[in-house]
């Protein structure tokens, strides 16, 4: 099945990648729709099946391009203990997205906590990389304007 090839659930044992299956959602989304609208109640994960997803931040006037391939996540936020998502994100392309709802998740992981246990570690991955390439930007934008 495709959900042992996304990253974030390699390991899973059969009985958990179905019950994670039973609990995604298939969504198709046009160029320029919105999937996550900044402020609003973080309740879904997204992983992106195909197409390309951007991400605006509060007071920026360009947006940034983060899920490029099949696998990406968006929304994170939600199981990171966020209430709001932090972010907007919009469809690149035309996009085929897993929304997957953070407590149905959270359960599953609960009741199969080895799994839940490498699951979060990945997250804490993500959320890592993503904070060492903001704070890259950071330094370069410093530097180029002194």
């Amino acid at each position: 099945m495709i959900i042992r090839e996304m990253d974030f659930f390699d390991g899973a044992s059969d009985e958990v990648e179905n019950e994670i299956a039973d609990v995604m959602e298939d969504e198709s989304y046009n160029a320029g729709d919105l999937i996550i609208q900044e402020g609003d109640p973080a309740d879904n994960f997204y992983i992106l099946r195909n197409g390309a997803l951007n991400v605006k931040v509060a007071g920026a006037t360009k947006t940034t391009h983060v899920a490029i391939r099949p696998g990406k996540a968006v929304g994170w936020s939600s199981l990171a203990g966020r209430d709001v998502y932090t972010v907007s994100v919009l469809c690149a392309e035309p996009s085929r997205v897993w929304k997957i709802n953070k407590d149905k998740l959270d359960r599953i992981l609960r009741r199969c906590s080895a799994f839940g246990l490498l699951f979060y570690k990945r997250l804490a991955g993500l959320i890592g990389e993503r904070f060492i390439r903001c704070y890259q930007e950071l330094v370069k934008l410093k530097e180029e304007h002194g």
